[in-house]
């Protein structure tokens, strides 16, 4: 234990224990200093991560809204191209039907029917 002590007793290590007291302050304020702003960083950082994820949650939520609407639509739209097919098959039913009636009108109106 007494060589321990005796090294510090020593006027070299002791000149260099005090240089290294002065020189350690400036360093611990300046470690100190960069902390503070790296927090300060961090905390805009959690701020703008959390503006970020309200504005994804928003997006998200708008584009369910989009795609929701969207098979709406699409359900729509194929109802509406059933009940288009639906009708051409009755007109095309009802121009098949006429021109039959009007072939059987042709037909008995013509002079060579020997009904007439």
């Amino acid at each position: 234990m007494l060589t321990v002590l005796s090294v510090f007793d020593n006027p070299f290590i002791r000149l260099l224990a005090e240089i290294l007291a002065v020189a350690l302050v400036p360093a611990f304020v300046f470690l100190t200093l960069r902390l503070l702003d790296a927090e300060a960083r961090l905390g805009r950082a959690r701020s703008q991560a959390a503006e970020l994820t309200t504005d994804r949650d928003r997006i998200l939520a708008e584009l369910a809204l989009s795609r929701e609407r969207l098979a709406e639509a699409r359900q729509a739209a194929g109802r509406a191209q059933a009940e288009a097919a639906e009708r051409e098959i009755r007109l095309k039913a009802l121009l098949v039907q006429d021109r039959a009636v009007g072939e059987t009108r042709s037909i008995l109106a013509s002079p060579r029917n020997p009904g007439h």
